[in-house]
């Protein structure tokens, strides 16, 4: 905010000379015996650009010197005009020294060092009278401002590290994040297959107790087919007596009573006993 202060009366002084033209500088250079204020302006100058006067007897005390920043001016800056205006609109505002700022100062504050009372004199004095004003005002605002400014800088400075430790942080962070997913992941694809083979290990349970249920009663078949073989087994030779017994009964012991069949039938088992049927 501060240095927005001296914004206004900077972008003055910089359009003040930017309307100037070269002829105007011209007209400055070719004075003889210019106005004071035309002097005054151009002795800020020197002093702005660290030009040293032109030392002159003193023609009110003979033997002493006066300091001459008009012939200065007129050697130095005023020499090249295409240069001066050039100079003056790429002066280093940022980098006056503070002794070139104690020597303006008195300037500054002198009442007849005034854009309006300049501008009687000469319109390109005017235009430098402000643009002199402008820097020493311009220096004393940067001059506060720079401690903001540097402290802005190093504010600056530990925000771009913070933020670098945020960001490899969350790198950091999101990497370890993938690593828990894939780990969630992973467990719920164990959970899920020891949930499987939970359920495969009651199915097999269930098929084990109905295969012994089976087995069991598959156990009691097998004595009854055991018993039913040996039992065939054992009639196997009797089956050619029982069917001659049988025939004989059929086609001889119908007419007979049951008495006669028994008796038939007894000794025909006598007979067939005897001659090993």
């Amino acid at each position: 905010a501060e240095l927005d202060a001296a914004m206004p009366a900077l972008e003055v002084a910089v359009q003040s000379l930017k309307k100037l033209k070269l002829a105007h500088v011209q007209e400055v250079k070719v004075l003889a015996n210019p106005p004071a204020g035309v002097r005054l302006t151009m002795e800020v100058v020197c002093v702005m650009f660290g030009i040293k006067p032109v030392k002159k007897p003193d023609p009110e005390r003979p033997g002493k010197k006066i300091d001459d920043y008009w012939q200065a001016a007129r050697d130095g800056p005023l020499a090249d005009p295409r240069k001066f205006l050039e100079d003056l609109l790429e002066f280093d505002k940022d980098n006056i020294p503070e002794e070139v700022i104690r020597k303006v100062t008195p300037y500054v504050e002198r009442e007849d060092f005034d854009p309006a009372a300049i501008k009687k004199a000469s319109v390109a004095c005017e235009a430098i009278c402000l643009w002199g004003r402008a820097m020493h005002k311009y220096h004393f605002v940067a001059k506060q401002v720079e401690p903001k400014k540097t402290a802005l800088r190093e504010a600056e400075a530990t925000l771009e590290k913070t933020m670098e430790k945020l960001d490899k942080a969350e790198a950091e962070l999101s990497a370890v994040e993938e690593k828990l997913d894939k780990l969630e992941s992973d467990y719920n694809g164990a959970v899920a297959k020891q949930q499987s083979l939970e359920q495969q290990k009651a199915n097999c349970e269930v098929k084990l107790l109905n295969a012994e249920k089976l087995l069991g009663g598959l156990g009691g078949e097998k004595s009854r087919w055991t018993d039913t073989v040996a039992s065939l087994a054992a009639n196997y030779d009797l089956i050619p007596g029982d069917c001659i017994v049988a025939a004989s009964m059929v086609s001889y012991a119908g007419p007979f009573t049951s008495e006669y069949r028994v008796m038939l039938e007894s000794k025909w088992i006598d007979s067939l006993v005897n001659n090993s049927v």
